[in-house]
């Protein structure tokens, strides 16, 4: 493997709302889930590049909500699997999946009104910006960082930050007001995109070796 991308899942390769917000929390989930334009070509694209493994990593805060019984970490990762499958159905392939379902103290302090799982809120390595989803892939393939590309695609600046904290390069896709000024913010080793395909093209042209310095 020389290149890895990492992907975002919620407002990155399916739509995320108020309405939507933490799929899986009743029944009726399968129902939400629905791939963004371009996410099925561009995830086609990226399969057609040499020596290349896509992974889909994700926070799932919801998961430490007690108030959501039903959004287990079981069944975050049912919703992952899922989602795979849909991408599957349009024969776009994904290698893999790994969940963090962590909330950082700040988190809980930023929302008063949920009621948390205490065993679940903690300053763990997997929560992005931190690499531990990243490793955990990496390991999964049985490679290291060295000689890899990484390339860490999402809608929020975390995603963004993983892949400049992975020494590779953060594609951010906008939805979330406000993450596209957070970004501007970071180092360089980014790209701002305006959907999930120009992404995709994006990761290709930079494994291509076209325009290699990272920056905007």
């Amino acid at each position: 493997m020389k290149t890895l991308v990492c992907i975002d899942r919620d407002g990155t390769l399916i739509y995320d709302s108020p309405e939507h917000l933490f799929i899986g929390h009743t029944d009726a989930w399968r129902e939400q889930v629905r791939l963004l334009p371009g996410v099925a070509e561009g995830i086609r694209l990226l399969n057609r590049l040499p020596e290349t493994r896509l992974y889909m990593i994700t926070n799932q805060s919801g998961v430490a909500i007690k108030e959501l019984s039903l959004l287990t970490e079981q069944r975050a990762r049912e919703v992952c699997q899922y989602v795979i499958d849909v991408l599957g159905a349009h024969h776009a392939l994904l290698d893999g999946f790994f969940v963090c379902p962590h909330v950082p103290p700040e988190y809980a302090a930023q929302h008063p009104q949920y009621e948390l799982d205490e065993h679940l809120v903690c300053t763990c390595d997997c929560i992005k910006p931190r690499l531990g989803m990243v490793f955990s892939a990496l390991k999964k393939e049985g490679v290291d960082l060295t000689g890899v590309s990484v390339y860490v695609i999402g809608d929020r600046a975390s995603d963004v930050e993983t892949g400049i904290n992975a020494g590779g390069v953060g594609i951010l896709v906008p939805g979330e007001p406000g993450e596209e000024e957070k970004v501007r913010r970071l180092p360089h080793k980014y790209f701002i995109e305006k959907d999930f395909l120009s992404a995709a093209q994006r990761v290709v042209q930079q494994a291509q070796g076209k325009n290699a310095s990272g920056q905007i």
